[in-house]
């Protein structure tokens, strides 16, 4: 007879978890210690959230599951912002918080995660596609099951248990696991529509969204584009879909995006849109009444297609790849129309400042550092500076959410992401708001010598928060730091190497310091703090 701890970290062991990241507390030690047992490391973080970021990231990379654990109570609180983002971004996390023993229920407990305090299974309900608490050691095998094949299924997303610790010390004489093998979904109803709708159009427009990137279809992206001479954009969430300087990149749209961009989208009578939600951060500046006149939409959750354009809509649904590949390989090349398309240069002029300049910054980083990268961009300005000015060259290797936009997010997915891929160079962009709310993580990748190099954008304010209430109400309540961070000495408290860099010469230098040292590096940018933002622009015509 084995423990229902036993049974489940064998089971993530067996799925080909490596990894958990969490913080331990005595409603969750079971299942926690047996998972290290099963050859699973721990990585503890130094809060909840930053560890479900972290499992998002080593899910991202390995497009596996990710494992993220707390306690009972405020653990299992702290990590509901984590679950939130992982839904909103379709990455496979299961989140596992403690409970009280059922036994004990009715008792007031410290860290109650019952329904007498906080019902974490209840709270975790629409943050995830599946939550539940186990109240039995002989539903466990059911309920795992079941919550595994939701997580790593066609639409991929989070999904919570909340065990109590007498069921996770529960003994069972079988506990059946059936390991979920990936499924193919694919819709071939539409090819001839979708065929026939690219014929006809005079002037299409491929937006390749996040899903391009999740899905790892950046090859068939562009096979699809030059199969019919289609210019590519890429929204927020989709830049590095390509790369940068390929002939039919026209360059990022909505906010972050450039001019040239935004103009194709205005000017198109049929936009493919892959993967994409097209929240107001994407077709922001797209005006109601230049809406095309046809929208083929793949995605893998039917939520939203079709319903926020008001154009006839040909649904794709299932995985973005599979979808491509299958459509790819049954076109008929005697039925393509190809259409003439020039190279346009869609960049814009760099802004000239007294200060270090942000833009020019990112402009060049990509010269700076090794191809095998990728950057994990945070939510702010300088995530849309990033959008609008860094200039990717591995396809995949840019990764930011602009549709959550929850701040610090990238500093655990960082750190995720380099436990799961240790041979790439991992990059965080970070603001100094961000970081301040989540930078003690730094000391996590210290302890457990995960070298990630941080860079952190000082500009002593919540900077989009500021430019965006000074347009808007002429006030800027709350957004200014009067007494700013000093990014390099909180690093170095926490054990890291730190760079301050108020010149481009000097940033460059440090790239390269902090390359070669191959240690936990944090590069402080004391950015121009007037600069403005690619934001400013945002206009909303949906109606």
């Amino acid at each position: 007879m084995k423990t229902v701890a036993d049974y489940m970290a064998k089971a993530l062991h067996d799925l080909g978890v490596t990894h958990s990241f969490g913080i331990i507390g005595k409603s969750i030690c079971p299942v926690v210690l047996k998972m290290v047992d099963y050859g699973i490391e721990f990585i503890p973080g130094r809060h909840e959230a930053s560890s479900g970021f972290a499992a998002s990231g080593y899910a991202l990379k390995t497009g596996n599951l990710g494992v993220a654990f707390g306690t009972s109570g405020p653990g299992g609180t702290n990590l509901l912002t984590a679950a939130a983002h992982a839904k909103a971004n379709n990455l496979p996390v299961l989140f596992i918080t403690g409970h009280q023993s059922i036994k004990e229920l009715g008792i007031p407990q410290c860290q109650d995660s019952s329904s007498y305090l906080a019902d974490l299974a209840e709270m975790f309900r629409p943050a995830t596609l599946f939550s539940k608490m186990i109240e039995r050691g002989d539903h466990f095998s059911t309920i795992f099951n079941h919550a595994v094949s939701i997580a790593l299924g066609t639409v991929r997303g989070p999904v919570h248990l909340c065990i109590p610790f007498d069921v996770q010390t529960e003994m069972l004489e079988e506990c059946p696991i059936v390991l979920p093998e990936r499924e193919s979904l694919v819709s071939l109803a539409n090819l001839e529509r979708v065929i026939t709708a690219i014929n006809h159009s005079s002037s299409p427009l491929i937006i390749a969204g996040k899903g391009v990137n999740r899905s790892g279809a950046h090859k068939e992206l562009i096979q699809l584009a030059e199969t019919f001479n289609i210019p590519i954009v890429t929204s927020p969430g989709g830049k590095g879909a390509i790369p940068w300087d390929h002939p039919l990149y026209h360059g990022p749209i909505g906010v972050g995006g450039c001019a040239h961009g935004d103009n194709l989208l205005n000017e198109s009578d049929l936009l493919i849109v892959l993967g994409s939600r097209l929240s107001d951060m994407t077709i922001c500046n797209l005006k109601r009444e230049n809406h095309p006149h046809t929208l083929i939409q793949f995605d893998c959750d039917p939520t939203f297609v079709g319903k926020i354009l008001s154009s006839n809509t040909v649904a794709v649904t299932g995985d973005l790849r599979d979808n491509l590949v299958l459509y790819l390989n049954n076109i008929n090349p005697e039925t393509i129309t190809k259409r003439e398309t020039k190279t346009v240069n869609y960049t814009e002029e760099l802004p000239v400042l007294d200060k270090l300049s942000l833009a020019s910054v990112l402009s060049t980083m990509s010269d700076l550092i090794p191809y095998n990268n990728t950057v994990f961009v945070d939510d702010g300005s300088h995530g849309f500076h990033a959008v609008k000015w860094y200039k990717t060259k591995k396809p995949g290797s840019f990764v930011f959410d602009a549709y959550f936009a929850c701040m610090g997010n990238s500093i655990g997915m960082a750190i995720g992401a380099k436990v799961a891929s240790p041979a790439e160079t991992i990059f965080c962009i970070t603001g100094d708001g961000c970081f301040m709310m989540l930078g003690t993580e730094i000391n996590t990748a210290v302890c457990k010598d995960i070298p990630v190099i941080f860079i952190v954008v000082n500009n002593m304010q919540l900077d989009m928060a500021l430019k965006g209430m000074a347009k808007t109400t002429g006030r800027i309540d709350g957004t200014l730091y009067e007494v700013p961070m000093d990014a390099v000495k909180f690093a170095e408290s926490l054990g890291a190497v730190g760079f301050k860099c108020e010149t481009e010469e000097q940033f460059a230098a440090a790239i390269h310091d902090a390359v070669a040292l191959n240690r936990v590096v944090v590069i402080e940018l004391l950015t121009d703090r007037d600069e403005i933002p690619p934001t400013a622009h945002r206009t909303l015509n949906l109606n």
